[in-house]
């Protein structure tokens, strides 16, 4: 039995230690997603390729030491290891040339280096698609976790390696996957040998993982080898989309053995479509709720605009595409498209009506920012967008294929950025002082589309009011699906300046 003496002594070292945590708790908080797109918290969170853990290792320790060791020793033990983890964090951070962030040259080279290797596969495939081929892999990977609640895999036997599968099944502790969300996706390589053609893709995403009725939110960082056989032509848009038997076109329906149930053919791996052959996790680190209120520093605003290789040929073969001079088109499309879309988004996420903007933003990044939105909501925080200027909108990059044409640029603005509760009291952030910031936002259309822009209030396809535009982004009154740019330019992707891959 614990004496008054030692009683003291444990209450004494536990509020010291609730100092330390208390003093150091930044370093423990994992950044989280604020202004569409992941804005001024993304520096440092996940997928950033810093290491995987972070905090969530020591303080795991911690617990350990306490529950398992006296308090005599296990106190200090647990100082020590706090005052060691900062004194590691901060000569870190006077280290910035330790660092896996790629220079500005190094970046700028690999990615010229994978549009010359995606230009030369076009030759043999011109059907192939950036955006379409992204689109797979995201089907695909909501596709793959989400068949872990069921533990049956057999609708995407021919687009995963039977390893990968098997590995699956064979886990002993039952696991569901839900709330899958995409933050990012880039092409990071290709190759092309002689039998097969290999694309490396990094994804950057997060999800929820439930075990024994315990649910973890996870962000994590995947980088995937998709192979197909050399000399096949591209799917057309919906077999890409929807994960299509490639051989009649008929969704996802196959035995275990690769068979599809509809045309009876068995579908050999990466002979007619695209397969995954490996997968690795890079970066994974549980998300904690209390990451909305953290802001980190922008990074990357004063680097130089990474510009297409080639982008003044390619702002020729537009021009002859489309008839028009660049520099006529250019000014209707900052105007119209580029600011205007981005006014209005970040509206929209301020007010928290992200499905005003359903219309104008792609299903990928809609969905993403729809869970944040609805995150904020659950924590009873709203991020504040005001006061918001454009200074300048640079042209990064022109891309064109069979089916889709995509222009990037790089937006430079300012803005009040800061979180508040639901009676306005500021959280983080401030609104008093402007938050300057870029990013690249790619907008996509398909090919042969000649409207630049529409009115944002309206249905662009009948004229409708786009009061209802449900969450697969069909307008309710005539059907149409507007957020694949069939009828004009909708926004795909937001990068910010260090993430941004081309």
């Amino acid at each position: 039995m614990l004496n008054k003496q030692k009683i003291f002594k444990i209450l004494f070292y536990f509020s010291l230690i609730l100092l330390i945590v208390l003093a150091i708790s930044p370093f423990f908080i994992e950044s989280a997603l604020a202004r569409p797109g992941g804005g001024n918290s993304y520096s440092g969170g996940g997928g950033g390729g810093s290491g995987g853990g972070g905090g969530d290792g020591i303080a795991s320790l911690i617990i350990y030491l306490i529950m398992m060791l006296p308090p005599e020793i296990s106190i200090p033990l647990v100082i020590i290891v706090l005052i060691i983890y900062v004194i590691s964090k901060r000569k870190a951070q006077k280290n910035p040339t330790i660092t896996s962030t790629p220079t500005f040259e190094n970046r700028s080279a690999n990615i010229a280096g994978t549009q010359m290797s995606l230009d030369s596969f076009r030759q043999s495939d011109p059907n192939f698609s950036k955006v379409l081929f992204l689109e797979f892999v995201s089907s695909l990977f909501h596709k793959f976790y989400n068949l872990q609640n069921s533990n049956d895999y057999s609708t995407i036997t021919p687009f995963v390696n039977d390893n990968i599968i098997q590995a699956l099944k064979n886990q002993k502790v039952k696991r569901q996957v839900n709330e899958i969300v995409i933050g990012s996706l880039y092409i990071s390589n290709i190759s092309q040998m002689q039998d097969i053609v290999a694309i490396t893709v990094d994804l950057e995403a997060n999800y929820t993982v439930t075990i024994n009725n315990n649910a973890t939110r996870y962000v994590v960082t995947e980088r995937w080898l998709l192979n197909r056989k050399s000399g096949v032509v591209s799917k057309d848009p919906e077999t890409m989309r929807k994960l299509s038997c490639p051989n009649c076109g008929a969704a996802s329906d196959f035995t275990d053995a690769g068979q599809c149930n509809h045309c009876q053919t068995f579908i050999t791996k990466g002979d007619m479509q695209w397969f995954m052959k490996d997968r690795k996790v890079i970066f994974q680190q549980a998300f904690q709720t209390n990451s909305l209120l953290t802001y980190a520093e922008e990074v990357g605003t004063n680097y130089p605009t990474v510009y297409q290789a080639n982008i003044q040929s390619k702002v020729q073969q537009f021009e002859k595409l489309h008839n028009t001079q660049w520099s006529t088109y250019w000014s209707n499309f900052q105007t119209n498209v580029a600011n205007l879309y981005f006014t209005q988004i970040y509206s929209a996420w301020t007010r928290q009506r992200w499905d005003e903007v359903r219309h104008l933003v792609a299903d990928r990044l809609w969905e993403s920012n729809q869970y944040w939105q609805e995150t904020y909501k659950k924590a009873s925080l709203i991020n504040k967008l005001e006061n918001i200027n454009i200074s300048k909108i640079d042209l990064a990059k022109i891309e064109t294929d069979k089916f889709y044409e995509a222009v990037t640029v790089r937006i430079f603005a300012n803005c009040f950025d800061y979180v508040t509760d639901r009676s306005g009291k500021v959280m983080a952030g401030t609104n008093k002082k402007s938050r300057y910031f870029s990013e690249y936002w790619t907008f996509i259309r398909h090919s042969g589309v000649e409207k630049d822009s529409f009115d944002l209030k309206t249905c662009p396809s009948c004229g409708a009011p786009a009061d209802k535009m449900g969450q697969a982004g069909n307008c309710e009154y005539c059907g149409s699906k507007i957020s694949t740019g069939q009828f004009s330019w909708v926004l795909a992707i937001i990068t910010q300046d260090e993430a941004y891959r081309g």
